[in-house]
Protein backbone atom coordinates (compact mmCIF):
# COMPACT_ATOMS: atom_id res chain seq x y z
CA UNK A 1 0.00 0.00 0.00
CA UNK A 2 1.09 3.85 -1.11
CA UNK A 3 1.74 6.36 1.14
CA UNK A 4 -0.30 9.32 0.06
CA UNK A 5 0.49 12.34 1.90
CA UNK A 6 2.86 14.79 0.81
CA UNK A 7 3.28 17.02 3.91
CA UNK A 8 3.36 16.73 7.06
CA UNK A 9 0.53 16.86 9.81
CA UNK A 10 0.59 19.32 12.96
CA UNK A 11 -2.07 18.47 16.02
CA UNK A 12 -3.29 21.56 16.96
CA UNK A 13 -6.58 21.13 18.39
CA UNK A 14 -7.92 25.02 17.75
CA UNK A 15 -11.70 26.23 17.70
CA UNK A 16 -12.74 27.36 14.69
CA UNK A 17 -15.85 28.41 12.39
CA UNK A 18 -16.99 26.48 8.65
CA UNK A 19 -18.93 27.88 6.84
CA UNK A 20 -20.97 26.59 3.65
CA UNK A 21 -23.01 28.58 1.73
CA UNK A 22 -24.99 30.32 4.37
CA UNK A 23 -25.06 27.27 6.58
CA UNK A 24 -22.08 28.25 9.20
CA UNK A 25 -21.14 25.89 12.60
CA UNK A 26 -18.28 25.84 15.00
CA UNK A 27 -15.61 22.99 14.70
CA UNK A 28 -12.18 21.51 16.12
CA UNK A 29 -9.61 21.58 14.05
CA UNK A 30 -7.91 18.67 14.59
CA UNK A 31 -4.57 18.95 12.64
CA UNK A 32 -3.52 20.89 9.31
CA UNK A 33 -0.64 20.45 7.18
CA UNK A 34 1.02 22.77 4.30
CA UNK A 35 -1.71 22.04 1.73
CA UNK A 36 -4.98 19.86 4.01
CA UNK A 37 -6.63 20.38 6.83
CA UNK A 38 -8.41 17.73 9.27
CA UNK A 39 -11.74 18.67 11.07
CA UNK A 40 -14.25 18.05 13.51
CA UNK A 41 -17.53 19.42 13.14
CA UNK A 42 -21.40 18.83 13.78
CA UNK A 43 -21.97 20.44 9.66
CA UNK A 44 -23.26 18.00 7.22
CA UNK A 45 -21.08 17.59 4.12
CA UNK A 46 -19.99 15.94 1.22
CA UNK A 47 -17.44 15.27 -0.41
CA UNK A 48 -16.80 18.03 -3.11
CA UNK A 49 -18.47 20.68 -0.88
CA UNK A 50 -16.81 24.31 -0.92
CA UNK A 51 -16.26 25.80 2.36
CA UNK A 52 -14.74 28.39 4.42
CA UNK A 53 -12.68 27.56 7.67
CA UNK A 54 -12.14 30.45 10.40
CA UNK A 55 -9.17 29.02 12.90
CA UNK A 56 -8.71 31.23 16.24
CA UNK A 57 -5.27 31.82 16.80
CA UNK A 58 -3.35 33.37 19.70
CA UNK A 59 -3.90 37.08 20.55
CA UNK A 60 -7.30 37.25 18.97
CA UNK A 61 -6.10 36.80 15.32
CA UNK A 62 -7.60 34.09 12.98
CA UNK A 63 -6.52 32.17 10.01
CA UNK A 64 -8.94 32.22 7.11
CA UNK A 65 -8.84 29.94 4.24
CA UNK A 66 -11.28 27.83 1.68
CA UNK A 67 -11.53 24.15 1.17
CA UNK A 68 -12.80 21.56 -0.87
CA UNK A 69 -13.85 18.15 1.14
CA UNK A 70 -11.79 15.37 0.36
CA UNK A 71 -13.19 12.82 2.10
CA UNK A 72 -15.91 12.46 5.17
CA UNK A 73 -15.75 10.12 8.53
CA UNK A 74 -18.51 10.22 11.03
CA UNK A 75 -18.09 14.14 12.05
CA UNK A 76 -14.46 14.27 11.08
CA UNK A 77 -13.71 15.76 7.33
CA UNK A 78 -10.31 15.90 5.67
CA UNK A 79 -10.19 18.86 3.25
CA UNK A 80 -7.36 20.48 0.70
CA UNK A 81 -6.84 23.81 1.19
CA UNK A 82 -7.86 25.85 -2.35
CA UNK A 83 -7.27 29.11 -1.72
CA UNK A 84 -5.40 31.34 1.35
CA UNK A 85 -4.25 34.66 1.48
CA UNK A 86 -0.30 34.99 1.35
CA UNK A 87 -0.77 36.66 5.53
CA UNK A 88 -2.20 33.77 5.97
CA UNK A 89 -0.14 31.39 4.34
CA UNK A 90 2.33 32.57 6.82
CA UNK A 91 0.41 32.75 9.89
CA UNK A 92 -0.22 28.61 8.88
CA UNK A 93 3.77 28.26 8.24
CA UNK A 94 4.31 29.75 11.55
CA UNK A 95 2.17 27.25 13.53
CA UNK A 96 3.96 24.37 11.96
CA UNK A 97 7.45 25.54 12.47
CA UNK A 98 6.67 26.38 16.06
CA UNK A 99 5.63 21.85 16.33
CA UNK A 100 9.43 21.24 14.47
CA UNK A 101 10.75 24.04 17.31
CA UNK A 102 8.54 22.06 20.38
CA UNK A 103 9.77 18.69 18.70
CA UNK A 104 13.72 19.41 18.85
CA UNK A 105 13.19 21.13 22.09
CA UNK A 106 11.78 17.80 23.60
CA UNK A 107 15.45 15.99 22.52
Amino acid sequence: MGFKRKHSRVDVGRAGRLQRGTLSAPCKVLDVSETGIRIESRLFVKTGDALQLVIELERGRTLTCSLEVVHVRSSKLGAKITSISQEDMERLAHILDDHVQTIFSRG
